[in-house]
């Protein structure tokens, strides 16, 4: 049941005002109290101080149901349409602080429950008090407690009215609790599994979709192999095209080596592409490495494996410089994503390279390392926190992160590594493929 509709079918408890208060209960919306709502003339007395255990008994009432208001100030003759308005409401004279009701209600009701929210109004001058008991999601039934006499009270609402419940409605109301709430957290479980499968299945559709764009732009992906590197906002975005193209120029020269040669912004409805193209290979050679920023927040380099295409007698993946395009990749998406998301689904995505070994690239060794590609194998995923990604203008630009170690010990356990080779970054966790070539990398 959603209690903030009880007296105002669009503002919630916090957003109430003395009219809404007043056309409710001018209008008698509710003909009669029932499982959701109790009327009270006036917070119960005993001889010279608030009854706590007859306030905090409809409170228990409701949180071992499905949670209600209850409506002090309002007599029962709210439901006798001879009685006109106001003549019903005789308005309080006395009533507790809102601290005096968390009081009573951390100290004498058991299991720990949130405070009911109190608000006090003003209706045809007089005060009336609104008592919002939310149901809780879990630890029912809840009791009384009373710390004089230590005894136990166990109550709750049925139909328009409160009981008490006898040693046997007691333990059958914890069997019964225990089932609903086991229900539920199963029901929380199989929507949280489904919500998830549906977000994974949407983000393989997302990338499918790119690559099929992408991919015709390639030089060749069929012999010399396909990475792709996608960064989605965890949260749904939309990024203008103009402020894409800016961005694109403003930071030609802050990521990766290949970005800062692009001939131009490639403009597309929803998104601008830049490309490296190696025209010392051929003149009319396609790109061999692309950049592609959506309006919707993604982010794409896709590239071919083998950056040398066949320079050595294998076709190798260098994970040097796969490390340097995360690291560029993972900076260039927060600096585009900063202050709109807090986190993006990172998937690297490589293809083709069935024949392929990793190559170290150092300057005293050329040939192949370790075994081979061993066989199938999925894309890597992982979340990652805005935050854990180093900016890239700062003292940490090349410092290696945590998520590329993570990413990279994945992709070197398909090619046969146990762990990343001790080459790829130094002993302070310096990019070995950056060393030296700063101003172009």
């Amino acid at each position: 049941m959603n209690l903030d509709t009880i007296i105002h079918p669009v503002r919630n408890f916090a957003e109430l005002k003395d009219e809404d208060v007043t056309a409710f209960l001018c209008g008698r919306e509710s003909k009669s109290e029932g499982p959701y709502l109790e009327f009270k003339s006036e917070f119960p007395r005993g001889d010279k101080e608030f009854d706590i255990r007859e306030i905090c008994k409809h409170i228990v009432a409701f949180l071992n149901a499905e949670g209600g208001l209850v409506v002090y100030g309002v007599s029962d003759r709210v439901h006798y349409p001879d009685v006109p308005f106001p003549d019903y409401i005789p308005g309080l004279s006395l009533l507790p602080s809102p601290e005096d009701v968390s009081k009573w209600v951390k100290e004498r009701i058991y299991p720990s429950v949130e405070v009911p929210q109190m608000r006090v109004f003003d209706v045809a001058g007089r005060k009336v008090a609104v008592l919002e008991i939310s149901q809780p999601v879990r630890n029912k039934p809840y009791c009384y407690y009373d710390p004089i006499s230590r005894g136990t009270w166990y109550f709750k609402r049925t139909g328009t009215g409160v009981s008490t419940l006898s040693p046997g409605e007691i333990r059958e109301f914890y069997a019964t609790a225990l089932i609903e709430q086991a229900a539920k957290f199963l029901r929380s479980g199989e929507l949280t599994m489904n919500a998830d499968a549906s977000q994974a299945a949407a983000r393989r559709q997302r990338v499918e979709a790119h690559k099929e764009f992408i991919k015709s732009k390639l030089e060749n992906i069929q012999d010399f192999g396909f990475v792709g590197i996608y960064a989605l906002p965890a949260q749904p975005v939309t990024i203008p095209w103009n402020s894409l193209a800016d961005f694109v120029t403003k930071h030609r020269l802050d990521f990766s080596e290949e970005m800062r040669h692009y001939p131009n912004i490639e403009p597309f409805q929803d998104r601008v592409s830049v490309g490296y193209f190696p025209r010392a290979i051929a003149a009319e050679v396609k790109s061999t490495w692309r950049a592609t920023l959506y309006m919707d927040g993604m982010v794409a380099v896709d590239s071919q494996a083998d950056e040398f295409m066949g320079k050595y007698d294998v076709k190798n993946l260098n994970p040097q410089w796969l490390s340097y395009q995360l690291q560029r990749h993972l900076q260039m998406g927060r600096a585009l994503l900063e202050g709109i998301v807090d986190a993006v689904h990172l998937i690297v995505n490589l293809e083709q390279i069935e024949n392929f070994h990793m190559r170290l690239e150092d300057s005293s060794f050329r040939g192949v390392i370790g075994s081979a590609y061993l066989g199938p194998h999925k894309p890597v995923e992982r979340e990652v926190a805005l935050t854990g990604i180093y900016l890239y203008d700062s003292e940490k630009r090349n410092i290696v992160m945590p998520d590329v170690i993570k990413v990279m010990e994945e992709i070197c356990r398909i090619f046969g590594f146990s762990a990343p080779p001790p080459t790829l970054w130094d002993r302070n966790g310096y990019l070995t493929y950056v060393k030296g070539l700063e101003n172009s990398r």
